[in-house]
């Protein structure tokens, strides 16, 4: 699976503003805003990591502000 790093990187791989506007139920003046921030809104992570991996990609967890599990050694 590809991991994408960064906000931009997400809403592109999602369609854009208006993909991502019309997947969370956002506002697209909100959406717009997000391109900008290092974090996405937390509520909106189940359904971005759902509709990434129907995309064959991924993102880190950090970028809603969660926390990854860690791996033990």
């Amino acid at each position: 699976m590809h991991e994408l790093k960064t906000t931009s990187e997400v809403m592109d791989a999602l369609g854009g503003n208006p993909g991502v506007a019309k997947l969370t139920g956002s506002k697209p003046k909100a959406v717009w805003n997000w391109r900008s921030f290092d974090k996405f809104p937390s509520n909106t992570y189940a359904v971005m990591i759902v509709a990434l991996q129907e995309r064959g990609k991924t993102a880190p967890a950090s970028l809603w502000g969660m926390k990854s599990p860690e791996v033990a050694s």
